[in-house]
């Protein structure tokens, strides 16, 4: 008797008994193996091949009892077992028996051991041999074997008798040795045992079975290959099908959903989950599940994963593809249990039956990795409960690795479209907060009123960050107090009732200086620090005057507990100080009333401190600003004063002059006056400079459309009667009415100071002026260039570039160098500009031609 382990347990099979024949083997065999082999040839199915066999050897040999039992796994589909002479339950019972895990698996290697072998396929277990095996190992015997297991310790009466225990087997492998399936021969209806003649005729039966096995292997692998094809091209065509629509969407919850409900449809998974890396705390947590109950949804809702549970899961030694890994139940540590969406009970592992071959079971663990561009770790795909309750095979596992990897590259678009989105979104938040906070800027940097501006600032405060109640008090070292001077979120008499408030300088400053104690006189018992320049003050660090109730308009909260750690008490303040350049006191920003009733996040203490460093440079301009007007008021008091007495000054010397000039008739006498003259006119247009330069430093711009034409000759007239005593002659063909630009009344002195340097720096006896307007294009604009050429002594190229500048290295043959510094910020101050040019182009010595190009007003 023998047992070897055979397939999986409740296989069919087909069982069938001969009474034997009468006809002599010799006359038999021929024609029963001449069937056999037409079968094979015929290919019939591997069972009925077995069972023609089997009735054979029964009818030739007289063998009864006979099990035929198939162990390559890719046979099994066809035929797991057959059987002869045993009943249909016998022979399952037996099967099963031998295909449990209990089964000892090294009774297959004693059995078919050279010792036993009697032939080339044949060995032969007498019942002496067998019944040591059982003894020393009880597990080995099955007794559903036995036909009279009574009879199985019965000794021998003859050395050739077929005793209850004997048992012959036929051993059938494949090329590479591996065995594919066995035969047993266990009981003789002589009751003799085979002879070597008998043994190698039954192994002519036992060639024809092993023909159709490899018959039966190679149709199985051509069908099986066409249909594993097929079935890979069909996968592949649904993976691509659903993968392109995976790809394609940017919600990640969304995608998450879609990616396991794929894997369940695609690859046959009752569950599957998916976790996800959260960077900023550090653990994975679940993203999405399917095929779960609602209840374990919601639970894993509020559960993580420590990383390194993760990292045990995708063990090098797991491995079992690129990125899948598989570990068994069994081989589940405590704390990979502990976060499997379901958790097991404490001892599931003692309930565990025997694990059948490719078998998956609860508990188990199938992870396919995700990563992202970089090669990290992100996410982590889990199916589970497979509807074929087995671990899928290889070419299964390959696809579904394509498939993740697709999945891979759509979870991190959808990730990276999410942080986009997140992104723009805070930067649309960030860039109203900046847009802000440049047009305070902007609005600071010369403040006219400084009420206004404080007001405007806690305004927009309360836009971007929600703040319902401040004030702003301002430090005057005057009278040694912090008064209110902007208050927002209170009513009209609260806010009057506010802004008559004030705190001693000492008192405040106690709170921002650092190393400082709050001084006797605060109200505050200790304070907090929150950002670089805030400080809170909780309710139960002070003691409120009464007085100070006008601050909080719903008085019953005040007596209402704190809520919590994070929220915030009626009576809680907190002081943001603003600061001069040097880094002193000299305003706070309080607020009152956050947004939610919730402490502020250290961003919005950010953003305050910010505009409270705005705050500050708005109240130092304003102080320069009104120092500015006071002495800028005081200059332009002077500069009229000294312009309007040195003019009639030099008017009464000019008439001096004048009457000197009708006493004395020489020749030289008059030149003399002449230049005497020069001089004084000289001394009256350095006066009008320098009234003009302090018009254009300290002057309001008061811009009009104004007439070229009428300007330029205006112009004229006044150079002409500047120098009465030089023959002076313009050619132009200017007209009034044609030519208009934007401009202010010094626009007249623009023109003048060009030509009075023409007449200053021309020595002929009559003096030439050349003046043209033309137009030019700029950028898509129009502008008006004034020409005015002189046939002067001209402008060496080195000069050109530098005579407009104030404090130039050009030297000064007459006069104070204003009149072209003017020229070019007035030009400058109407959006234009100014540059000279020879007159005669390459000959500086013949003239200069002045070029002055302005905005063409519509």
């Amino acid at each position: 008797m023998s047992q070897v382990p055979s397939g999986s347990p409740g296989a069919t099979g087909a069982a069938g008994t001969k009474a034997g024949s009468s006809a002599k083997p010799c006359d038999l065999m021929p024609a029963r193996l001449s069937e056999l082999a037409d079968s094979v040839m015929r290919d019939e199915p591997l069972g009925q091949v077995a069972q023609r066999a089997m009735d054979a050897i029964d009818d030739i040999f007289g063998i009864s009892h006979m099990l035929f039992v198939i162990m390559a796994d890719d046979l099994k589909p066809l035929l797991q077992w057959s059987a002869h002479g045993y009943s249909d339950d016998s022979a399952r019972t037996i099967v099963k028996n031998l295909g449990t895990e209990y089964y000892p698996k090294h009774v297959a290697d004693e059995l078919f051991n050279e010792r036993f072998r009697i032939s080339k396929r044949c060995y032969y277990i007498s019942a002496e041999e067998w019944l040591k095996i059982i003894e020393a190992d009880p597990f080995s015997d099955v007794p559903a074997y036995y036909r009279d297991p009574s009879r199985l310790r019965t000794r021998r009466a003859s050395p050739d008798e077929w005793i209850e225990a004997d048992s012959y087997l036929f051993d059938f492998r494949d090329n590479s040795g591996k065995q594919m399936a066995w035969m047993d021969l266990a009981y003789s209806r002589t009751n003799k045992l085979l002879s070597k003649e008998q043994v190698d005729q039954i192994g002519l039966f036992a060639d024809m079975i092993l023909l159709a096995l490899f018959r039966e292997r190679i149709r199985i692998g051509r069908d099986s290959t066409r249909a594993q094809a097929a079935q890979k091209t069909g996968l592949m065509e649904d993976v691509l099908k659903i993968s392109s629509s995976i790809v394609s969407e940017r919600d990640l919850a969304k995608l998450s959903t879609m990616v396991l409900s794929s894997v369940s449809s695609l690859f046959g998974f009752r569950k599957v989950s998916l976790v996800v890396y959260d960077e900023a705390e550090g653990v994975f947590k679940w993203m999405a599940l399917f095929g779960y109950p609602e209840e374990s949804v919601l639970d894993t809702k509020y559960r993580t994963i420590p990383t390194d549970v993760i990292l045990d899961d995708l063990k090098e030694s797991r491995r079992i593809g690129k990125s899948v890994y598989y570990t068994m139940a069994e081989e589940m540590n405590p704390r990979q249990l502990a976060h499997f969406v379901s958790r097991p009970g404490p001892d599931f592992k003692t309930e565990l039956g025997p694990r059948q071959r490719g078998e998956f079971r609860n508990y188990d663990s199938l992870a396919f990795s995700l990563h992202d561009a970089t090669g990290r770790i992100v996410g982590v795909i889990y199916p589970s409960a497979p509807k074929s309750g087995r671990l899928p095979d290889t070419d299964t596992i390959e696809t579904m690795e394509i498939f993740t990897s697709l999945a891979e590259v759509a979870i991190e678009n959808a990730r990276l479209a999410n942080d986009r989105e997140n992104a723009l979104r805070v930067s649309g938040q960030r860039t109203e907060q900046l847009s802000r906070i440049l047009d305070m800027t902007s609005s600071m940097m010369y403040v006219r009123d400084l009420d206004e501006m404080l007001d405007n600032l806690l305004k927009t405060l309360s836009q971007l960050l929600g703040l319902r109640r401040m004030v702003i008090g301002v430090k005057h070292e005057d009278f040694g107090q912090y008064v209110v001077e902007a208050v927002y979120g209170y009513s009209a008499k609260a806010t009057e009732q506010i802004k008559k408030l004030g705190y001693a300088n000492s008192v405040v400053d106690s709170i921002y200086y650092p190393g400082t104690s709050l001084t006797s006189g605060t109200t505050v018992k200790w304070r907090k620090k929150i950002g670089r320049m805030t400080y809170y003050m909780p309710a139960e660090s002070q003691q409120i005057s009464p007085q100070e109730l006008v601050y909080y308009p719903e008085p019953e909260l005040i007596r209402i507990p704190r809520r919590g750690k994070e929220y915030w008490h009626e009576l809680d303040y907190m002081d943001t100080f603003i600061t001069d350049r040097n880094g002193n006191a000299i305003a706070y920003l309080e607020t009152l009333k956050p947004r939610d009733d919730r402490m502020p996040d250290p961003e919005t203490v950010e953003i305050i401190e910010i505009f409270s460093s705005l705050a500050g440079i708005a109240i130092e301009n304003s102080k320069v600003f009104k120092e500015h007007i006071d002495s800028r008021q005081n200059a332009e008091l002077f500069t009229d004063i000294l312009s309007h007495d040195i003019k009639n000054f030099n008017q009464a010397i000019l008439g001096y002059i004048e009457l000197l000039r009708m006493k004395l008739k020489d020749p030289e006498s008059a030149a003399v006056l002449d230049k005497i003259s020069e001089q004084v006119m000289n001394t009256i247009w350095l006066a009008g400079n320098v009234r003009t330069m302090s018009k254009v430093s300290f002057g309001e711009i008061e811009m009009a459309k104004v007439d070229l034409g009428a300007i330029l000759f205006e112009c004229r007239k006044s150079v002409i009667q500047y120098y009465p005593n030089r023959h002076i002659a313009f050619k132009s063909e200017v007209q009034p009415g044609h030519h208009f630009t934007n401009a202010d009344d010094l626009l007249r002195e623009l023109f003048i100071n060009i030509m009075t340097n023409a007449v200053k720096y021309d020595s002929h006896e009559t003096v030439i002026m050349d003046i043209a307007v033309d137009w030019s294009y700029s950028d898509e604009k129009k502008f008006w260039v004034v020409s005015i050429g002189d046939h002067g002594k001209g402008i060496p190229d080195d000069l050109k570039k530098i005579i407009f500048d104030r404090f130039s290295k050009a030297p000064k043959k007459k006069g104070s160098g204003l009149g072209l510094h003017i020229v070019k910020t007035l030009a400058g101050r109407y959006g234009g500009s100014v540059w000279v040019e020879d007159r005669v182009s390459g000959d500086p010595a013949k003239g200069a031609v002045f070029k002055v190009q302005l905005p063409a007003a519509e």
